[in-house]
């Protein structure tokens, strides 16, 4: 009867040390909380970041688009290929911008010369700063407004400010950034930037 006693205790042991505690269990789902938790915030940055993208390659897609109608030998009915394309960015209006047909040669966006519908940008991001550059990349000045400007024959852009004035020679480009709205940080899932050279390069860094 002892013996039969002390196998049942053993064995009783034995089944609870299998288990569980009530502190290993804590600690077991606690762990299990804090990986979740860091895969979730990770994987909305990443999403995050691959949506800024995408919207600044839409933005530099539609930029080439203009520029090939610009070049395209197409006639406006009256025997007049020269036309000029553009694009027109505004940071106080920072969630749409404006392809345009310049129809008065003015170089510049008139709310009449509006092609197609307004461009709008997804509503969590939004032109941040519109920057001329040099040829090191270096800012020259920041401007609220600007028109790109493409003209047949060539490629080249051309820069025009709100005060319709044209960018100086030594302005080879143009920046453009795109940014995530409510953020200040610098990486790729905050900003991207849209560079137009006056070569006609289209660029998103």
């Amino acid at each position: 009867m002892f013996h039969n006693n002390s196998k049942q205790k053993s064995a009783s042991k034995s089944f609870l040390s299998l288990g569980f505690g009530l502190v290993e269990l804590l600690v077991s789902i606690s762990i299990v909380l804090l990986v979740t938790s860091i895969i979730m915030a990770r994987h909305g940055s990443y999403n995050g970041a691959v949506l800024l993208r995408s919207q600044a390659y839409e933005v530099a897609l539609l930029a080439r688009e203009v520029q090939l109608s610009a070049v395209s030998a197409v006639g406006d009915g009256a025997g007049d290929y020269r036309n000029v394309y553009g694009l027109y960015f505004n940071t106080d209006a920072p969630n749409f911008y404006y392809t345009f047909r310049d129809a008065n040669d003015n170089m510049f966006f008139d709310a009449s010369e509006q092609v197609g519908a307004r461009n709008n940008l997804d509503p969590r991001f939004e032109i941040d700063a519109i920057r001329l550059v040099d040829g090191s990349g270096a800012e020259l000045s920041s401007e609220n407004t600007l028109s790109v400007i493409f003209q047949r024959p060539n490629f080249d852009a051309m820069f025009y400010d709100g005060a319709n004035s044209q960018a100086a020679s030594n302005v080879s480009a143009v920046e453009i950034d795109v940014r995530a709205k409510g953020s200040t940080g610098s990486g790729l899932g905050e900003v991207r930037t849209i560079e137009i050279t006056r070569t006609g390069q289209i660029i998103v860094q």
